[in-house]
C-alpha cells in the first residue's frame, strides 16, 4: 500500500539532509556555579507571571522502552511514598518563599512514568499541587501515563484530586510493534482501554502516535490512524520518531532485531496523509504535531505555551524549569535529590533578550506561522525565508508566512536554522 497524497508539494524530503531539533537549553548563559546561592534567591524570591505553568517529573519507569530518551530509574513500589513526600516538602518550601502575584494557568505531571506512582500518592501530590500553586479557575491538570499502570480505580482517584486531561503513551496500535518497542499491552488492548476511558471520563483524553518506526510501513501508519480516530479521543499527537544516537532502538536495528528506520520520505509521506486524514475528518491542527477534536474540550495549553517560553516553575528529580529571566534544572541524581533538604539545582543558566524574542517566533511556527515584523532586525533570516518559499516550505502573504504541510514536518530544522542565523 503507498498512501494517497493531495498534491506532490506536501512532500518534500529532499529539503534537507535530517530533521533536527532545536535543544531546550539553546540561547541560554550558564552561571558559574558559585553564584548559585544568589541566582536560587532570585528564582524563589520572585513572583510568577500571569499564564505561567508548573512541571512535575516522576521519573521511574517499569521498563526501558527501546525508543525513549527519557528513562533514568526502574520503578520499584518502594520508591514511590518517599519521591512524593520529597516532592511536596519541595512544592511546600517553595511556596513558602514565592511572594503572592501571578497566576499558573497549566500543571503537567510527566516523566518517566507518573502513573507508576500509587493511587494514594497521586492525590497526595495532585492536592498539593492545588494547595501550594496559585492555579487559575480553569487550570488545566494533566496526567502522562500508561496503560500498564494506570487502572479506572487510578484514573477515578487522579479525577477525583484535579486532574482534568490525561495523556497517554500508545506510539502503535501495531500489536508486533508494539512488542518490539517494550509495550506490553496488544494494540486491541490499547484502543479497547482508549475507548472506554474517552467514554467513562468527562476528562480531556489524549494518546500520542509515532510514525517512522521501524517496520512501520503505509498500511500501518494508515491503521494507526484509522483506529485512534474511531476511540473518540480528544486530541492526538503526531510525532515522527527521531534516532538519537544513544537510544537502545539503534542497537536492535544494528543486531538485524528490528527491521531499519523508514527513510525521510517515507517519513515525510506519512506526515502529509496523516495531515490530510485528520483534517478530512474535521480535527483542527493547533500545533506541528497536535490535532484536537472540535467537539472535545482539548486545549493543549502546556505543550503550546511552552514552546513559546511562558515561565514555568519546576519540582522533581530531573525537571527543568524557567523564571524570572532564569533557566534551571532540579538535580537529576534520584539518591541525591532525596538526600537533600533544600530544591537541589544541577543546572542555572540566564535567559538573553534573545532567546525570548526566539521563544515567540518558535510558538509561532509550532503552530504553522511566522509574523514577518518579528524578524525585521535580521535581514539574513528574511533572506532565508523567501528561499524557503521558493523551495515550497511556506507561502508569504504580506508580513505573513504559513507552512506548507511539508514545512510543518520540517518545523524542527526551520526553527534550528532561524535560531542559528538570530
Amino acid at each position: 500500500m503507498t498512501l494517497a497524497l493531495h498534491h506532490p508539494n506536501d512532500v518534500l524530503p529532499d529539503a534537507f539532509k535530517e530533521r533536527k531539533a532545536l535543544m531546550p537549553m539553546w540561547g541560554a548563559n550558564p552561571i558559574a556555579a558559585e553564584q548559585w546561592p544568589q541566582m536560587q534567591a532570585t528564582l524563589t524570591q520572585a513572583a510568577i507571571s500571569d499564564g505561567a505553568l508548573a512541571y512535575f517529573h516522576i521519573p521511574f519507569c517499569a521498563n526501558h522502552c527501546v525508543f525513549c530518551g527519557f528513562y533514568r530509574n526502574a520503578w520499584q513500589e518502594k520508591h514511590g511514598a518517599p519521591y512524593v513526600d520529597r516532592l511536596i516538602a519541595e512544592l511546600a518550601q517553595d511556596a513558602s518563599s514565592r511572594p503572592a502575584g501571578g497566576r499558573i494557568q497549566a500543571v503537567y505531571f510527566g516523566g518517566g512514568t507518573p502513573t507508576a506512582l500509587s493511587a494514594n500518592d497521586l492525590t497526595r501530590l495532585l492536592s498539593a499541587a492545588r494547595q501550594y500553586l496559585p492555579l487559575t479557575d480553569d487550570c488545566e491538570i494533566t496526567i502522562e501515563g500508561r496503560i500498564s499502570h494506570f487502572d479506572r480505580d487510578k484514573v477515578n482517584a487522579c479525577l477525583a484530586a484535579g486532574a482534568n486531561r490525561i495523556s497517554i503513551g500508545v506510539q502503535s496500535f501495531d500489536s508486533q510493534l508494539r512488542r518490539r518497542l517494550g509495550r506490553h499491552h496488544s494494540g486491541e488492548a490499547a484502543a479497547d482501554y482508549l475507548r472506554a476511558l474517552c467514554q467513562d471520563c468527562d476528562a480531556v483524553i489524549v494518546a500520542d502516535l509515532m510514525l517512522g518506526l521501524p517496520g512501520q510501513d503505509d498500511e500501518k501508519w494508515a491503521h494507526d490512524l484509522d483506529v485512534a480516530l474511531s476511540l473518540g479521543l480528544s486530541g492526538l499527537d503526531i510525532y515522527a520518531f527521531n534516532a538519537f544516537p544513544s537510544l537502545p532502538i539503534n542497537r536492535m536495528i544494528e543486531k538485524g532485531a528490528l527491521k531499519p528506520l523508514p527513510d525521510l520520505a517515507t517519513q515525510a509521506r506519512q506526515y502529509a496523509y496523516a495531515v490530510h486524514k485528520m483534517q478530512a475528518a474535521g480535527w483542527v491542527q493547533v500545533s506541528n504535531s497536535h490535532f484536537a477534536n472540535p467537539q472535545k474540550n482539548e486545549r493543549n495549553r502546556y505543550n503550546s505555551a511552552i514552546k513559546t517560553g511562558h515561565d514555568c516553575l519546576a519540582f522533581g528529580s530531573g525537571a527543568g524549569g524557567c523564571h524570572s529571566g532564569l533557566s534551571y534544572q532540579v538535580q537529576g541524581e534520584l539518591a541525591a535529590y532525596l538526600a537533600s533538604t533544600s530544591k537541589p539545582l544541577s543546572y542555572i543558566a540566564g535567559v538573553s533578550d534573545k532567546k525570548r524574542i526566539f521563544g515567540q517566533i518558535q510558538g509561532e511556527l509550532d503552530r504553522g506561522s511566522l509574523s514577518l515584523e518579528r524578524l525585521a532586525a535580521y535581514p539574513a533570516a528574511l533572506e532565508k525565508i523567501n528561499e524557503w518559499q521558493t523551495a515550497g516550505l511556506l507561502n508569504i502573504d504580506g508580513q505573513h508566512a504559513a507552512l506548507s504541510i511539508a514545512g510543518r514536518f520540517w518545523s524542527p530544522t526551520l526553527t534550528r536554522e532561524l535560531a542559528v542565523l538570530l
